[in-house]
């Protein structure tokens, strides 16, 4: 059995309660929000209460305006805008979180913005990395991980937007340091969807 395998079991085993809040973390291209959306889904054609909320920020809205608009936004001030709006999605969301049953499924967090700042060079802020600690502490937190080539593929073939290697390389490399950090649960994201979809139902108990 593998070690993501005996801790799953042994959180759904344990006396605690199944997780309300799951949070889903990863760089792009792990396939976040198809395996949530799956999920969700899933859980709903069985009559089981469940939803999807994103931490957006704006970030991939702010690269594209850039590009077609020939504008330079500086760094710091793209880091605040992207800042700001993550943090209200994310209090907007835990406040709907805990007036609704049922699972909700966090995509993206605040752990996010501060593996931005590091890939920038900024400092992440001690603000910011206590709200992130303090948002997630009744959730569990999952990192898909993926092999940034794989990832690099993913994004090309959906066209939808573009990242370069090296930065999937040093994100992924973040990532998986906050995970030990901070003993995420890590689920291999190369995975077909349907088996991503069965771990993450094992994690939440249903």
């Amino acid at each position: 059995m593998t070690v993501i395998a005996e801790k799953v079991l042994s959180a759904k085993n344990s006396a605690h309660d199944p997780p309300k809040t799951i949070v889903v973390m990863g760089i792009d291209g792990a396939g976040k929000s198809t395996a949530i959306a799956t999920l969700v889904q899933e859980l709903r054609s069985e009559q089981i209460p469940a939803r999807r909320l994103a931490n957006a920020a704006g970030r991939r809205w702010l690269n594209n305006f850039s590009q077609s608009s020939n504008i330079q936004i500086p760094r710091r001030f793209q880091d605040l805008i992207e800042t700001t709006l993550r943090v209200l999605n994310v209090a907007r969301n835990t406040f709907m979180t805990a007036q609704t049953p049922g699972l909700t499924v966090m995509d993206r967090h605040l752990y996010c913005q501060l593996v931005l700042r590091h890939l920038r060079g900024h400092k992440p802020g001690a603000l910011l990395q206590w709200l992130a600690q303090k948002s997630t502490e009744q959730t569990t937190v999952v990192l898909l991980d993926i092999d940034p080539f794989l990832a690099y593929e993913r994004i090309n073939a959906r066209a939808e937007d573009e990242e370069p290697l090296g930065y999937l390389q040093e994100a992924r490399t973040e990532y998986r340091r906050l995970a030990q950090l901070h003993d995420w649960l890590v689920l291999d994201a190369s995975v077909p969807t349907t088996q991503l979809v069965d771990q993450l139902r094992m994690i939440a108990g249903k």
